[in-house]
This record gives C-alpha cells, structure tokens and sequence, in this order.
C-alpha cells in the first residue's frame, strides 16, 4: 500500500506530500492540484514504462517540464507496484463519464476489447491467436503438415486406380459374356447413391422434428410452470387479504348512524352555546364602555361638584359699591368751561382777562371729573361673572370636552346638575346590566357543559369507527370496500387459475396439482440442460414436418427394397463369373481395399484441413463477438453489481460498451445507452472494476493493486453515489486494493464513513 507520495517539485506544489490510507479521499475545488496529484500519481507507478517520446509522458512534460519529481513511499512489508502505462490509464484509473477509454496515442482503439480478450476470453486464450495457429495446420507444405500427408495420399490413390483399372480390366475380359454385370453395378450405385441421399434427407427432416418438437414441447412446459406459479401467487395474495372475505359494511352503518345523531346533537348544541356566548359577549362589551362611560362621568361629576361649590361661594359673597363715568356729562363739562374760557379771553383781551379764562378752564375739568362719576350698591359686576365661568370652563375643560355655559351663572348651575343626574342614571345602569351579565354567565356554564357531553359522545362515535377501521387496516369506508372488492377479485383470479392448473394436469396424466409440478420441473431442467429453446405456436409446422418425414421414410424403403432386389441379382451374377475369375476377384478387392482405406485417410485429412480451417474462422469471429466471453464477462459484473442491485443482472453483445445491457427485477433488458448518465456510470463502474479485478487475477490468485478514481460520481444523485460507495466498498474489502478517490464534492468523506470505509481525508487547501 502507498504510505505517502511526495512531490518535491511538480507543478503547484513544492516539497509537499500526502499521507495515503487504503482508502483515501482527496477533496478541493477546480484549480486545488487535483489533476496534478494525478498525475504525480500516474508519473510515479508507471515510471518503468516511461517513454518521453510517448504523447502520454509528451504531455506530462508540456504541463510539468522535464524536471519534475514525485515518489512513493511504501508502507512496510508491502512490496511497491508498477503498472504500464497504457494499463493504468485504461484499466486502473477510473474517470466520471468515461464508458469507453481510449488509448493515449488516440488510435480510438478500445481499451475494452483488450481487457476482455487478455483476461476473461475462454480463460485467457487469445482467440486471434488460435485462429492464427490453426491456419498455419491448415495451410503448411512443411514436412509431416497435414497439407504434405495429403499431397502423398492423393499420389498414392493415382497409383492404386491405375492398378484396379488393370485388374477390371482383366475382369471385364474373364467376364466379356455377363453382360448384366456393369449394368446391375450401375443400377446398385443409382440405387445405392438415392438411397443415400434420401436417408439423408430424413435424418435433417427427423432432426428438425425432434428440435421444433423439443421446442414446442418447453413452450408447453414453460406455459404449465407459470400456471402453476400464477395460481401460487394468486393464493398467496387473496390470502394475503383473508380479513375480507366476508362484507361488515352493515355494522359499519350502524356506527355511522350513530355518529350522524350524535354530530346531528352536538350541533344543535353548539349553535345554542354559540347564541348565548355572543349575547354574554355583547354584555360584556355593553358592560365594558359602560364601565368607561361610568368612570369619565364620574370623573365629570366630581368636577361638577366641585365647580357647583365655588358657583356657591361666589354667589353668596356681600354687595359692593360700584363707581362709573357718565362719559357725556364730563365731555359736556369740558366744552362748556372751554367756550366759557375762550369767550372770556377773547372779550378782555387782556392779563386779566386771561387769567380769568385759565381759571374757568380749570373749574370746568374739576367739575366734569367731580361729577361726572357715578357710585352704585350691586352685588357682582358682569366682568366678575364672566371671569368666574371663563375659569369654571378652563376647568371644566380638563375633564371633557362638552362646551360650560359661560351666559350667566343660572346656566352653569343647570348645566352642573345636569352631569350629577347623568352619572347617578349610569350608576343605576351599570348595576342593572352587571345583574344580567351574571344570569346569561350561568346560561353559558350550562350550555357549554352540555355542548361538552354532547362533544364526548361524537368523539366516542367516531373513535368506534376508527377503531373499526383500524382493526381491518383500513383508512376508510372506500378502502375497506376497496380491499373487499380486491379480495373477490384475487379469489376469483385464483379460483380461475385452479381449473387452469387442474385441467392442464389432466392432459399431462396427473393425479394431482403437486405431481403436475414436480413434473414440469424435472422436465423443464432435463429440456434447459439440452439447451432447448422455447418456441410458441408451432403445431402446424410439427404437423407439416411429421407429414414430410412420413412421406420420407416411405420413399426410403421403397429405395431400399429396390437395391435389395439389384443386390442379390448381383450376388447371383457374381457368383457364377467368380468360378471362372479365380483369384482374381481376391486381388481387386484387396486392391480396392487398399483404395478405400487411402481415401479414407484422405478424406480424414482433408476434413481435418478443412475443420483447421473452418476452427481458424471460428475463433477469428469469436475475437470479435464471443458468446462464451460475453457471457463470462456478464457474469462476473453481474457479481459486481450484485453488492448494491441484488437482481440486477449484466448482459454483453460486442466488446464496446455500447454491447452492454442491463436487465432489472422485472425482467426488462435496458441497453446501457438507454440508461439514465448516473445509471449507466453506476454499470461502467461496475465493469471497470470487474476488469480491473481480473486483469490482476495471477497463478497464485488476485494480486495486490489499487484503483485511483477522479471525480467518478459527477453525474450520479445522492442514492447512486451512495450505491456507488457501498460498490467500491464491497470491492475495497473483497480485494484488499487500496482506493484513492479524487473529488470537489466536501460531502463525500462522510457519504464514504456512513459506509463504514476506513476514510483518510485529505484537504486540499491544508497543504502549505
């Protein structure tokens, strides 16, 4: 296992290195190094294989220069491996999204075809080579080929047809008088070669017979099983719901009935709460800015009252003396001592004369302002009065905002007296409605109360239909009725597939359902392990060729009865010449004997040339399409694929990944290419393993490697990546192989650790 691999100088990073676990994951964004940790990787496990002149180590020194230097550092006991490096890219490296890898030197050669052919091909034999091997048999002159042994037979035989040309020869002269001889041997070999033929004509007839009715036959048998199968799983799901085989929907009525005049109760009932808790609401609410209003007149009729004491106080104080001006009296005053004056001065023109005028002057103010002014007995002056209701109504203001007379004070008197009665009348107001707050407060206890057992009892209906229900495993009437009506109709169906089964054990001579299946079977096994196929509809073609063979056989024992009549006319003819051949006879047919058994050989030789030949076709065709290695193949992903899709099942047509098909639970065969991206690199994952797992498959079984992945679940969601873990787990643990993933994805350590993987995290922004 890889310890650490340490970079001293290659692209980003600088004298830094990664501490390796047996499986370690590398995490960091798009320009973290991933690539170049790759690399380094790919650089230092295919060092033995590297060729600067190669376009993959070409681009290794474009990007990093030619000086670049990373190693491994191994961990201890572990022996260090290499790869080459057309093996590590193509087998051992796996990237997202790659069905088929490439080779570097872009041939667009497929690196599948090699796996397969080099690692599971008819277990390691190279059928190209074959192919080349038996046409070398086929088509060597050299010395002891099976070419030279039949160039020396066919020489042979020239000289053996000479010899019996002499010897017939001879014969036809000894025989010059039977003249029926030649004429019976040509007729025996007329009969002989129709006979030959149409007993060859037969057997093909009689081999399709029996194929087409071998095939026919699994088709019947095959069409038995299912019935059988289809009445085991018909019995299997009415038993499955034998709960209803009997209709309880008339208790469940009289449940509901029940729930109905409950409900129907219960409603009333709360309607009637709902009447009363609105008038108790509609109280309350009354109550309520009852209470507002009561507290605001209340605050009203204290300031009432108290301005009603000061109204008082002021209207019992004692009567005062009042003074006025009588504007007129004093202006007239004043003009009459001005004209009396100015006459005066006027007339004397004089000091006299005007002394006389300023002192007439002077009594004319006195008198005017003397008796001008006029005193009076009055209890309050209006200025008085209107000052004390101006300050009434700048108190009465604080309290409300209704205007206070301020005419007189008899009106502020009644406009007091007026805001005490209103708030002795809300007082007797406020008690009245709080009076019937309390009644319609114990109509609603009681209303509720009896909303509340009225409740109970629908909750008790319903609870005893739910209960019900439930012990059915229903959710409701419909699906009770549902599972009842599915219950007659799986009796029904099995009921049916019964009178199927029996009636198809009847044909077959058997006793019992059990005795037909155990039939079918056993026969069914016998006509696989033949390797019979199935084929539906074939009673006119069985028909049609028991007719032809019939016809056949027929033909064939006429032909052969005829040749037995030339045979012994023969004999007898052959018999009387044999007296005057002597042994001449003896050593034609030793001669003859000779010939045949040449030919033989020949023929022998000549067939095993040609099966040289036709083997060497076989298996070149086989390097391009082979069942048996597709098969092969197939099977070994399908165990792969098996550690997270237990009924999948892997199918291979051709070497490239497009050949390759999935087939479900269901029985549906799915091409690759019809796959959804994260489905279908699920399946490539799956086989990349399994060629990687074989290609390390040595004489002494799986030998130590490991697998570096780079971004191998990009186009996969969470459940196939988590599928695609739990993959790499299984192989991780089967094989032992040490797991570098490469990824951007954060959230792949723990996908992998809830996978119980021994995950070694590797952050890429931690390295200096």
């Amino acid at each position: 296992m890889i310890k650490r691999l340490e970079m001293v100088d290659y692209g980003k990073f600088k004298k830094d290195g990664l501490d390796l676990g047996p499986f370690t994951i590398i995490t960091g964004p798009n320009e973290a190094g991933k690539t170049t940790i790759f690399d380094a990787l790919f650089d230092a496990l295919c060092a033995g294989s590297r060729h600067e002149g190669h376009p993959l180590w070409k681009n290794l020194a474009g990007r990093y220069g030619a000086l670049r230097k990373s190693s491994l550092l191994w961990e201890e006991g572990a022996a260090p491996l290499s790869f080459g490096d057309n093996e590590f890219i193509e087998i051992f490296a796996i990237r997202g999204g790659e069905l088929g890898v490439k080779h570097a030197d872009n041939s667009g050669a497929s690196s599948w075809a090699l796996a397969a052919e080099n690692a599971l091909l008819n277990a390691g034999l190279n059928p190209e080579v074959l192919a080349a091997a038996l046409a070398d048999k086929a088509e060597s002159g050299r010395k002891g080929s099976v070419k030279a042994n039949i160039k020396r037979l066919r020489e042979a035989l020239k000289d053996h047809e000479q010899a019996i040309a002499g010897l017939k020869t001879e014969r036809d002269a000894v025989l010059a008088d039977a003249s029926q001889a030649p004429r019976l041997e040509a007729e025996k070999k007329d009969r002989e070669a129709k006979l030959a033929a149409k007993t060859a004509e037969l057997k093909a007839k009689e081999a399709a017979l029996e194929k087409l009715s071998a095939s026919a036959r699994r088709a019947v048998v095959m069409a038995g099983i299912t019935a059988v199968r289809e009445l085991e799983e018909a019995r299997s799901a009415a038993a499955a719901m034998a709960a209803f085989a009997s209709d309880e929907t008339t208790d469940l009525r009289s449940l509901q009935r029940a729930l109905a005049e409950a409900e129907k109760s219960a409603a009333a009932a709360e309607a009637a709460l709902s009447e009363k808790r609105l008038a108790v609401a509609a109280a309350a609410e009354a109550s309520g800015e009852m209470a507002k209003r009561l507290e605001q007149l209340k605050l009203q009729s204290e300031r009432a009252d108290g301005l009603a004491a000061r109204l008082g106080a002021f209207a019992a104080e004692p009567e005062k003396i009042s003074r006025s001006v009588n504007a007129n009296m004093r202006f007239g005053i004043f003009a009459g001592g001005a004209v009396l004056a100015a006459f005066v001065a006027y007339s004397g023109r004089s000091a006299a004369a005007y002394g006389a005028a300023a002192l007439i002057l002077g009594a004319a103010l006195w008198a005017g302002f003397k008796f001008s002014i006029i005193e009076t007995l009055v209890g309050h002056t209006s200025v008085e009065v209107w000052d004390l209701l101006s300050a009434l109504e700048a108190d009465w203001k604080t309290v409300s905002p209704s205007p206070f007379p301020t005419t007189d004070i008899e009106a502020a008197r009644a406009f007091l007296a007026k805001i005490k009665a209103e708030y002795e009348a809300a007082v007797r107001t406020s008690a009245e409605r709080s009076a019937e707050s309390g009644v319609l407060a114990v109509l609603v206890t009681e209303a509720e109360k009896n909303s509340a057992e009225l409740g109970k009892t629908v909750k008790e209906a319903l609870g005893a239909i739910e209960a019900w229900l439930k012990a059915r495993g229903c959710l409701s009437e419909d699906d009770y009725q549902k599972k009842v009506a599915e219950y007659n109709k799986r009796s029904a169906r099995a009921a049916d597939r019964e009178q199927r089964v029996l009636a198809l054990a009847g044909g077959s001579g058997c006793a019992n359902e059990n005795e037909f299946r155990d039939k079918l079977f056993a026969e069914n096994g016998d006509l696989e392990r033949r390797g019979v196929i199935p084929a539906q509809g074939a009673d006119a073609e069985l028909a049609r060729l028991k007719h032809e063979a019939a016809a056949l056989s027929a033909e064939a024992r006429e032909i052969e009865a005829a040749l037995n009549k030339v045979n012994s006319a023969l004999e007898t003819n052959k018999a009387v010449s044999g007296a005057r051949l002597g042994g001449l006879p003896e050593r034609l047919n030793q001669v003859e004997t000779v010939l045949e058994l040449d030919k033989a050989e020949l023929a022998d030789l000549e067939l095993q040339a040609e099966a040289y030949t036709l083997a060497a076709g076989v298996f070149k065709k086989l390097a391009e399409s082979s069942a048996i290695a597709f098969e092969a193949l197939g099977k070994e992903v399908t165990g792969t694929l098996r550690a997270i899709l237990p009924e999948a099942h892997a199918e291979f047509r051709g070497f490239e990944a497009a050949g390759a098909a999935v087939t479900d639970a269901s029985g549906i065969t799915r091409p690759v290419k019809s796959l959804s991206s994260g489905t279908r690199d699920l399946f490539m994952l799956a086989a990349r393993l399994t060629i990687a797992h074989k290609a390390r498959l040595g004489p002494e079984g799986l030998a130590p490697a490991l697998l570096v992945l780079d971004e191998p679940f990009y186009t996969m969601d969470a459940e196939r990546e988590r599928l695609a873990l739990k993959l790499l787990g299984a192989f991780h643990r089967n094989t032992g192989w040490q797991i570098i993933i490469l990824t951007k994805d954060k959230t792949l350590s723990a996908s992998a650790k809830a996978e119980s993987l021994p995950v070694t995290e590797v952050a890429l922004t931690s390295l200096s």
